[in-house]
């Protein structure tokens, strides 16, 4: 007695708990009060049952039997009741009762009649001496009127609830849907407790646990069909609790079966303990459930099919080739929205991808362009809770005035589901689905998955829009590639060549296919020299110069290049490769040398303006003795020195008009020993008539021993008389203008090796003056071709000046500050060896 007892008491616990969290899930949801009152109908009911198992008299047994009818008699009106509400989900509770006063009012006679003498006559204790002793009654003639009041309200209900089944949509009919089956299952239920338990026990003990069983069945059913945010179709947790059921009952054979075998194996070897066969019986079940579980839910669904369950693996496989080929963001939308019609039959549904402050519906949705603000209350209800969100389901939650707001606005929009795509915690995007062809729901399984696919989406999403980035820009670097007037190679770290663009082959003569994937040995000597040095230091090089010579039988003329290159590195730090750029520059060296005669015409009429004078000089001494000659020509003396001084003026004038046409000569750069000191004292001379005309002072700081270098004095005389001109123009007037050598070491970036930096022993020159300087925004721009800050001159003294040094493997470096003047420092290698650096 009191373990039947106990499983009453248990039973309507447990119902009662029910009954009160569904209620406060949301209590002023009809369908939820009306679930309270049917649950503490039940809970009463049990009660009743508990009384009548521990009535030992017969009054009580009678009054107690009597209760527990009129408390049965209620149960069907609180059924009406529970379907009116979730048909009038919005009608008050008096509009509610008056739909069934006519059920209210019979309930009210079967409550009396329940409470008459005629209707429990009498009772008996069939096992007097048996500790379970249940009351069995003798009821009397107004039973009968109970049974068919009873047989009659469930009739009635059930007509009912299939009549409101056919005109119920979406959420209701599912309700519906669950209290039916609520109601079949817990006679199934109470029907097999009750003959299992009967059987057993070869008595009526078995009504209590067929009760308490019913309550809990038909309580749990319903208050999942009416509470839960997320359920469940009747199908889909049919198909489960039938795939569970059958697990269940596989394993336990499996277990029997195991135990058995070993528990015969270990007599047989005379191992007369248990526990060994528990163990290995518990380990084969704990194999098997996996695979068991796994079979019997696809077994199952291949069962249920008929009955529209949602194929979750079939959806989940098709989504994942879609996402798997990496494709542009157009085409990966129209794919995803035909897997999303057709997986969750219906023909409106918007994909809706966030643009600036708004979510705007894709181009390949047939349905009307709409947009939604990003802050409206659908996406601020998703933000907070990180799942999808039904109208259907959010009024079985606690109402709060997000909630409401996000439900208007899926009613406004006629959406049934809405789903965000999240990326790094960011809503990216909407999927909104409209309400489901056959007035079904999308159900638990139908969200959870369409939440996995908005995952799996926003990933592929991100990787179709950097295919897309990718693809666009590998077009637009294709293009610039080959719209580049320099010839452009990358080269692999094992030396093969990866890309070789339009210019490279137009300047080498080599095609791209006898070009990408070869051996960097391929390119011309030059090129190839320079990428190895590149690959092989991890080091670049910086606007060398080289020249490319054609074959011998070839017509062509030598190519002139100018090479930069620079290492590669990824992201990681690993050596990706080599990239070397090379410029032709045969028609810049040729128009250079045409600008370099231009410039030496120029610098010649400028010394030639200055040297009048010294030309003038013996000019006039000739003249003075030409006129005198006629009078004094039989005077031997005077013809003796008019024949001398003639010729020594005649020498010097020679002299004067020679250095002139040697420096205005062309010439090409031919390096040989020579001193730059001899240079840069005829250069002085020059300049001479120039400092004394303009009153500016020459000091001269030349100090250097050693003077020796490679080089061509006529073009170095070029470049010292461009400095010196520039410096005396800069000046102006009654100012002074240092000259100055010695002999020190420098660190040459590009010397005769220029793969990397070497010191050497030079001699700097130095050409200082005091006038107006540079100013600082110029100062990177003085050596380039045709800039200049005067009113007048070509702006290519000092670039061709820069030319010519670079061309003896110096450097000019320049100091200046305005107001103060300038200084130029003019590095030039000596003929000594190289000095360890």
């Amino acid at each position: 007695m009191i373990i039947l007892t106990f499983i009453l008491f248990l039973a309507l616990s447990a119902n009662l708990c029910l009954g009160v969290i569904v209620y406060f899930t949301n209590r002023h949801r009809r369908v939820n009060q009306a679930f309270l009152l049917s649950a503490f109908l039940m809970v009463l009911w049990l009660c009743a049952n508990i009384l009548i198992l521990n009535s030992s008299e017969e009054s009580q047994a009678i009054f107690h039997i009597n209760l527990a009818s009129a408390i049965s008699s209620c149960l069907p009106t609180s059924f009406q009741l529970l379907r009116l509400a979730i048909k009038f989900p919005n009608a008050s509770r008096r509009q509610i009762s008056n739909r069934c006063k006519y059920q209210l009012l019979l309930n009210f006679i079967a409550v009396a009649l329940c409470f008459l003498p005629a209707f429990t006559e009498s009772v008996e204790f069939p096992n007097p001496e048996n500790s379970i002793n249940i009351a069995k009654p003798n009821y009397g003639p107004a039973f009968i009127f109970f049974l068919i009041y009873m047989l009659g309200s469930i009739f009635a209900l059930s007509i009912n609830v299939i009549k409101d089944r056919k005109t119920l949509q979406g959420s209701k009919r599912l309700e519906l849907d669950f209290l039916i089956f609520a109601c079949l299952s817990g006679l199934v239920v109470g029907i097999f407790l009750g003959t299992i338990v009967g059987l057993i026990t070869q008595s009526a003990n078995s009504v209590p646990v067929a009760n308490a069983g019913s309550v809990l069945t038909v309580s749990g059913i319903v208050a999942y069909g009416i509470s839960v945010h997320r359920i469940l179709t009747v199908s889909a947790l049919l198909q489960r609790i039938s795939a569970y059921a059958l697990v269940v009952v596989f394993l336990g054979i499996v277990y029997y079966l195991t135990f058995y075998v070993a528990s015969t194996l270990f007599e047989l070897l005379g191992i007369g303990l248990a526990g060994p066969s528990h163990f290995i019986s518990t380990l084969t079940v704990a194999f098997c459930m996996l695979p068991a579980r796994q079979r019997f839910l696809r077994a199952t669904e291949k069962i249920f099919t008929p009955f529209n369950i949602f194929n979750v693996q079939s959806v989940l496989k098709e989504a994942g080739e879609i996402f798997q080929s990496v494709t542009t963001s157009a085409a990966l939308l129209q794919h995803f929205y035909a897997l999303l019609s057709e997986a969750y039959k219906t023909d409106k549904l918007h994909i809706l991808i966030k643009q600036n402050n708004q979510y705007v519906e894709t181009d390949i949705s047939p349905e009307l362009k709409f947009q939604l603000p990003a802050d409206n209350p659908i996406t601020s209800l998703l933000k907070k809770i990180h799942e999808p969100i039904s109208s259907d389901h959010l009024t079985r939650i606690r109402q709060t005035s997000e909630i409401c707001s996000a439900i208007k606005s899926l009613n406004c929009y006629e959406v049934s589901v809405a789903a965000g795509i999240y990326s790094k915690s960011q809503i990216i995007g909407l999927i909104l689905l409209a309400p489901k062809n056959k007035n079904q729901i999308y159900d638990k399984i139908e969200q959870d998955t369409l939440q996995i696919l908005c995952n799996q989406f926003a990933v592929a999403l991100e990787n179709a829009r950097l295919y897309t980035a990718m693809q666009d820009s590998k077009i637009q670097n294709e293009i610039m590639l080959d719209q580049l007037a320099s010839g452009v190679v990358v080269a692999s770290p094992n030396r093969k060549i990866t890309l070789f663009n339009n210019e490279a082959q137009k300047i080498t003569g080599i095609g791209e296919k006898n070009a990408i994937g070869e051996n960097i040995a391929v390119l011309p000597r030059e090129i190839h020299l320079a990428l190895e040095v590149t690959l092989e230091n991890e080091n670049g090089v910086r606007n060398i110069d080289a020249t490319l010579y054609p074959d011998e039988d070839s017509e062509d003329f030598p190519k002139y290049i100018r090479i930069s290159s620079a290492f590669l590195f990824g992201h990681d730090g690993k050596p990706m490769g080599a990239l070397l750029v090379f410029t032709d520059i045969t028609e810049l060296k040729a128009l250079e040398e045409q600008v370099r005669r231009s410039d030496q015409l120029s610098s010649v009429g400028t010394l030639a303006a200055g040297m009048a004078h010294e030309i003038k000089n013996p000019l006039v001494t000739i003249k003075t003795f030409t006129q005198l000659l006629p009078r004094r020509y039989n005077d031997e003396d005077f013809r003796k020195d008019f024949s001398s001084l003639v010729a020594h003026e005649v020498e010097r004038i020679d002299g004067i008009v020679n250095e002139l046409l040697s420096f205005s000569k062309p010439a090409k750069p031919h390096l040989v020993p020579m001193d730059v000191q001899e240079t840069v004292d005829q250069t002085l001379k020059l300049i001479h008539e120039q400092l004394s005309q303009n009153n500016i002072k020459l000091k001269n700081n030349c100090k250097a021993d050693k003077s020796d270098i490679f080089g061509d004095a006529k073009l170095l005389s070029q470049a010292f008389i461009n400095l010196a001109l520039n410096a005396i123009d800069a000046i102006g007037e009654n100012g002074t203008l240092t000259v100055g050598t010695l002999n020190c070491a420098y660190r040459f970036a590009n010397g005769d090796t220029p793969d990397r930096a070497v010191t050497r022993k030079c001699i700097r020159i130095q050409i200082t003056d005091n006038g107006k300087g540079i100013a600082r925004e110029n100062l990177q721009k003085i050596f380039d071709p045709f800039f200049t800050s005067k009113s007048e001159g070509t702006g290519m003294g000092l670039s061709v000046a820069h030319g010519i040094i670079s061309e003896h493997h110096g450097v000019i470096e320049v100091d200046s500050e305005p107001g103060r003047g300038t200084t130029f420092y003019l590095y030039m290698p000596l003929l000594e060896e190289k000095v360890a650096g």
